[in-house]
Order: structure tokens, then C-alpha cells, then sequence
């Protein structure tokens, strides 16, 4: 008997065990909404008549053409596939990540987190976020167009990369300018200016953190000027007469690539087609990548006092350029100017009516004095003050001054996942005003 009531003692203290861990779930319970968004992996595209001769993405002996990387991250209910149900209209927010940055770049820095975070706790509205690549070999065609070598980027951010995401079956956008907006950090913060400038009435918000938004400064000898020197301290050229035939793209050449990138965009030597005429030279392709241009649309820079012809092979075509600085680290005015001619306050003053470009427009610029790179704080801080002079309405522009913390300062990127929470907020607001 002793031993029946053992066991049945036994029994009760389990089924209390049992009991107690099945009812106390408080701990395993989230104290807040959940939401799980997702990520479309298979919008790569290949930009042809964009991206057709572009350095490591036109057809070549040792493979096809290279698609253009896009990521897009999907809220949930967006995507019946991905999610279930009805689909669900959003904004759409395209994002441009710095030199090398590719198309995970802010994936990476915790964007799906974050905006799965946002979205739950109700601080921002449900989006479609497309984050593109920059180039990978190079580092960056600064998002412009001015060569086959680099791309024609002006008719692809605000244009051809808008009809193909717009145009995805699977991908439910609201078409309208309020609900579409651009962002970019360092070289993809002169890309979103760019690519709302060039493509008024696209974009209704843009955010940028410290990038190369002011060439030469806010006195016409700071910017990229006080850079000149350092690029070629970095290849140990400085004052070499031997220097165009010296100067190399290796990726530990942080900078030089960056100019390198510039150069082949704004002071290609040889355009090979002027670039709007790139859309009717498609039907001269002979086999799979023999082009035929004729000498009447090409433009050939004759000056060869910063031509650099070594770096960038080709048997087909001429790839070489001409940097903005001669081998003393001073401007070379005429190739210098044609950079001047892509500066963000050239391109607004080019317009009829200077500033029209950002009527309607909110800006949201995030900068800090602890930015190391490229000099991009001085020339961010300059367009900031433009910006300010330009007849555009203050409250328009929202600047967001950050820093780090004592022993990890707010250098490079590092801080981009706290950016990014202000950012989407920025934009989530700006999708809700009509």
C-alpha cells in the first residue's frame, strides 16, 4: 500500500510540474505587435539599354551580361507568396548605399529588423523598400550618366528602375508621387539629390547622410579640392612626372578609386555615343557585343594633361579618362570644370527655375562633425546652407546632427542602423502628408 502512495505522490507533483509550466508563458510571450516582412530577391535586372557597355556588367567572351542587384524588402500582407492573404498597396522608398556598397549593403546594417520593428510598434506606415547596388568594381559612377563606361544613370534611378519595380506583377506599389520617395548614404546621398533633380515630380521625399554633395566647397576651393592631394599621397605620386602612367585602382586605394569612378563618369575620354543617343544605337549590335557608333555622336576630350589611359583595358573600346587635378594636387580647370558642370547647385541652377525641382519636396539630411571620409561633412553642411538660400521653404529641410559615443566615434558608416530608424520615419511621414 506503502508503495501505491508513493507513486500516486509522485504522479501529483508532476501533473502540478506540468500544469504550472503550461498555463506560466508569460516570459515566452511578446510584450509588443509582431511584424514579419520579408525580402524579394529576384528583381536583378539587366539594364540594357542603361548599363549596355558599363565596365564588368556588358556580354564579353568570359560570360553573359551581369543584371543590376536589387533587393527589395516587402512589409507583411504586401506579397501573397511571401505572406498570405490579399495584397496590400504601398509607398515605395528606393535606397542607394555609399561607395562599394552593394545591394545587401543595408540589409547588412539592419534594415529588415528595423523596419519589421517600426512597422509593428506603429511608427511607421507599411513600405516597399528597394535597395539597388554601386558598382563593384570601382566602388561608383556617383549614380550619374555620362559614359557607356560608366552608365547612364541618369535614365535608370529616376526612371527605368521606377517602370521595372512598378511593373512587377508580384509587387503591389501605390503609383502616385506622394507615396515615392529616395534615400542614399554617401555617394548614394549624391545620387538621390541627383536623381530628383534630373526627374522633378518623381520623388516627393529624399534622405541623405554625409556625402560628396558640394564639389568644391562652400568657397570654391574646399570639397574634393583639399582631396586631390591625398589621392595621390596614396599611390606615393605626389609631384611624379611620371604620374598618368603610374596611377592604379588598387582596392586598398580608397580614395583614388572614388576619382577613378568620378573620372569615368563626368571626364571620360572618349564618350564613344553622346548619351542621349544611347537608345538608338541598340540596333547596330552585331553578334553579341560589336557596336558600331558613328564619329558624329562621340565626343573625344583632346587635352592629355591628366589622361590617364592604363588603369581600365578594353581591345573594342576606349575606356580611359582624365582626372580634375594635375600631378601637384591642383584643379586642372578644364577637366575640373566639366565635374563643376555635375555639382548638385549646377544642376539646380541649370533648370529654368532654379529650386522648382524640390517644390513640394520635404529633405532630410543627417550629418556629424565625426565623419571621416571624403570631406563629405564640409561639402554636406554647404548644400545644407544652399539648400537654405535657394527660395525653398524651411520646413522643408529636416538636418539631424549625430555622434557616437566616448571611444567610438560616428566615423564611416557604422552608425547607419540608427540612422536608418529616423530615416524611415522621415519618409513614413512624408507618405502620409497629400
Amino acid at each position: 500500500m506503502l508503495r501505491y502512495m508513493k507513486r500516486l505522490l509522485i504522479v501529483t507533483v508532476l501533473t502540478l510540474v506540468l500544469s504550472a509550466g503550461c498555463t506560466d508563458r508569460g516570459p515566452n510571450v511578446p510584450d509588443r505587435p509582431v511584424s514579419e516582412g520579408g525580402i524579394m530577391e529576384e528583381l536583378d535586372h539587366d539594364f540594357f539599354q542603361e548599363l549596355f557597355l558599363q565596365i564588368g556588367r556588358n556580354a564579353s567572351a568570359k560570360g553573359p551580361r551581369v543584371p543590376l542587384q536589387i533587393k527589395m524588402y516587402t512589409p507583411e500582407g504586401s506579397i501573397p507568396w511571401i505572406h498570405g492573404g490579399q495584397p496590400k498597396p504601398v509607398p515605395l522608398l528606393v535606397l542607394l548605399p555609399p561607395q562599394d556598397g552593394r545591394a545587401y549593403y543595408f540589409f547588412n546594417h539592419g534594415l529588415k529588423q528595423l523596419a519589421d520593428e517600426l512597422i509593428a510598434e506603429g511608427a511607421i506606415k507599411p513600405m516597399a523598400i528597394a535597395c539597388v547596388e554601386n558598382d563593384p568594381i570601382f566602388g561608383g559612377y556617383f549614380y550619374a550618366g555620362h559614359s557607356p563606361a560608366a552608365g547612364d544613370y541618369d535614365a535608370l534611378i529616376g526612371d527605368a528602375l521606377i517602370d521595372v519595380l512598378y511593373n512587377e506583377k508580384e509587387l503591389p506599389l501605390i503609383d502616385s508621387l506622394s507615396k515615392r520617395g529616395i534615400g542614399g548614404v554617401g555617394m548614394g546621398a549624391y545620387g538621390a539629390f541627383r536623381a530628383a533633380l534630373m526627374h522633378k515630380g518623381v520623388f516627393s521625399s529624399i534622405s541623405a547622410t554625409d556625402g560628396p554633395l558640394d564639389f568644391d566647397g562652400p568657397d570654391g576651393d574646399g570639397g574634393f579640392v583639399e582631396l586631390f592631394n591625398d589621392a595621390l599621397i596614396e599611390q606615393g605620386l605626389l609631384g611624379d612626372p611620371e604620374w598618368r602612367t603610374e596611377f592604379d585602382s588598387s582596392g586598398a586605394w580608397h580614395l583614388s578609386r572614388l576619382f577613378i569612378g568620378g573620372a569615368l563618369a563626368f571626364s571620360p575620354h572618349d564618350t564613344m555615343v553622346d548619351k542621349t543617343e544611347i537608345y538608338h544605337i541598340i540596333d547596330t549590335l552585331e553578334g553579341r557585343y560589336r557596336i558600331t557608333i558613328p564619329d558624329s555622336q562621340r565626343f573625344v576630350i583632346d587635352d592629355t594633361m591628366t589622361l590617364i589611359t592604363e588603369v581600365v583595358k578594353s581591345d573594342q573600346f576606349n575606356f580611359d579618362f582624365h582626372l580634375p587635378f594635375d600631378n601637384t594636387g591642383k584643379p586642372y580647370s578644364p577637366i575640373w570644370n566639366m565635374w563643376l558642370e555635375n555639382n548638385l547647385e549646377q544642376i539646380m541652377l541649370d533648370n529654368p527655375s532654379p529650386g522648382s525641382q524640390f517644390r513640394d519636396v520635404r529633405i532630410w539630411i543627417g550629418s556629424s562633425s565625426e565623419f571621416e571620409f571624403g570631406n563629405y561633412r564640409q561639402q554636406t553642411l554647404s548644400w545644407i546652407d544652399w539648400l537654405r538660400h535657394s527660395a525653398l521653404d524651411p520646413r522643408q529641410i529636416e538636418v539631424k546632427e549625430y555622434s557616437g559615443y566616448p571611444g567610438n566615434p560616428a566615423t564611416n558608416d557604422q552608425y547607419i542602423y540608427d540612422l536608418m530608424r529616423d530615416i524611415l520615419i522621415f519618409h513614413s511621414k512624408a507618405f502620409e502628408e497629400d
